[in-house]
């Protein structure tokens, strides 16, 4: 039997604990705004870093997506159900990817599909 309450809390701190990476991030953007013009090299890296950070920014926005979903699909009380098959995600699966919306099979079959 899923423990549907024990999944929301989890994703809800995966939520937070996203948003408190994303402040962070904010934050070390405005540290990286120069004040004085750099060296080209320092320069060089600074615009690496801010590209990274970028990237890793939209992940955490494409995993906040998916815990929302995780959250409106235990709402209506769809969570835990494959969107592929319509049979149930095994709990081990959902305790390790609480935001699996397919069981094991639909998601290979998918993975297979896009390459």
């Amino acid at each position: 039997m899923l423990a549907i309450e024990d999944f929301r809390t989890k994703l809800l701190a995966q939520r937070r604990e996203l948003f408190r990476q994303a402040a962070q991030t904010e934050a070390d953007l405005l540290w990286l705004e120069p004040d004085v013009e750099r060296e080209p090299m320092e320069r060089g890296q600074t615009e690496t870093m801010v590209r990274l950070l970028d990237r890793l920014d939209e992940r955490a926005k494409r995993e906040i997506e998916a815990i929302d979903l995780a959250l409106t699909r235990i709402g209506t009380g769809s969570y835990g159900r494959c969107e592929g098959c319509g049979n149930d995600i095994p709990v081990a699966r959902l305790q390790a990817l609480p935001i699996a919306t397919t069981c094991l099979a639909c998601g290979e079959a998918g993975e297979a599909l896009k390459r």
